[in-house]
């Protein structure tokens, strides 16, 4: 059975994604833990764009899985993740805004 995560061109694309982005999470800026390399198009709908760097963002294991809960597995779209970078951004704001506040 074919296992994505042993294919070398995979290997080779996730570290690539994590090499272009500092080997930090684009989405909160977490850095020095583990990190994933996630497909902004769904690997399983968009082929073509498998192991194309630029379909590639690194994530940490939180803001993954966070993302994963909201969008479910499979079927991902560039837009889910444009529109999950907006709230989690906007949670963020109005988090810090309460810590500022409440000082």
């Amino acid at each position: 059975m074919y296992d994505r995560f042993q294919d070398p061109e995979h290997i080779r694309w996730a570290k690539a994604v994590k090499a272009r982005d500092k080997f930090t999470c684009r989405v909160c800026g977490a850095k020095n833990i583990y990190l994933n390399s996630h497909h902004k198009n769904s690997w399983d709908m968009f082929e073509d764009q498998r192991f194309d760097v630029s379909n590639g963002v690194c994530l940490c294991d939180r803001c993954h899985s966070i993302f994963h809960e909201i969008y479910g597995a499979g079927q991902n779209t560039e837009c889910q993740f444009d529109e999950y970078c907006r709230m989690a951004s906007l949670i963020n704001k109005i988090a810090r805004r309460h810590l500022r506040e409440n000082k």
